[in-house]
């Protein structure tokens, strides 16, 4: 199968995401703020701006309708279901971020954003456009996700071989979870708001 500009594009983009990430986040050393979620880590910004800006101005050089056909609307049920799914995922997050912190809520925020945005509503509305069925694109970016992973300090630097597994394969199955409702609702917010609520530390609360 030959494959399309836009899906080379596509692929193209997170192989630079991932050199960039090893270069800044593990060999630079970079990844050590990020990972901790600081205010004052400058690669987060970039990491998430780029992010952004591949999943807005790609779909545009190969003639697409870009961010148009991402999917904005989302209904009452959908919300609904995005924010108890968010809820469930945070309760049981170890990680993520202070829900007693504006700052860090705002960060949170951004954060869920551009990954949404680049992994689900970019990606896979990319990889749906060639090849069939409703799991392809879905397995894709989330396999995608998954290995993004391999590239946060932490995991690197603080974990065994073992456990990079793991953690791949926890993340890819979010991805799942993630692009499953985003296909199924057909709404960029969902799985926005569903991995929002879900990088939020609720056991901080009580």
């Amino acid at each position: 199968m030959t494959l399309k500009k836009d899906v080379v594009l596509a692929i193209g983009s997170w192989v630079l995401l991932m050199a960039l990430a090893v270069k800044f986040s593990l060999i630079d050393g970079l990844g050590a703020a990020e990972s901790e979620h600081l205010a004052t880590s400058g690669w987060m910004y970039a990491r998430r701006i780029i992010m952004i800006l591949f999943a807005c101005g790609l779909p545009l050089l190969s003639g697409d309708t870009g961010i148009a056909s991402f999917g904005w609307r989302i209904t009452p049920r959908w919300l609904l279901i995005a924010v108890a799914i968010g809820f469930f995922v945070g309760f049981g997050n170890p990680g993520g971020f202070d829900p007693r912190s504006v700052v860090a809520v705002i960060l949170a925020a951004f954060h869920t954003f551009a990954t949404e945005l680049y992994f689900r509503a970019y990606l896979i509305t990319t990889f749906a456009r060639h090849f069939k069925g409703f799991w392809p694109p879905i397995l894709l970016s989330a396999v995608m996700y998954g290995l993004s992973y391999l590239t946060v300090y932490n995991i690197w630097v603080d974990r065994g071989f073992a456990a990079r597994i793991v953690f791949v394969a926890l993340f890819t199955a979010l991805g799942v979870l993630f692009g499953c409702s985003y296909r199924k609702s057909g709404a960029f917010p969902v799985p926005w708001f569903m991995h929002f609520f879900g990088v939020l530390k609720y056991k901080l609360l009580f």
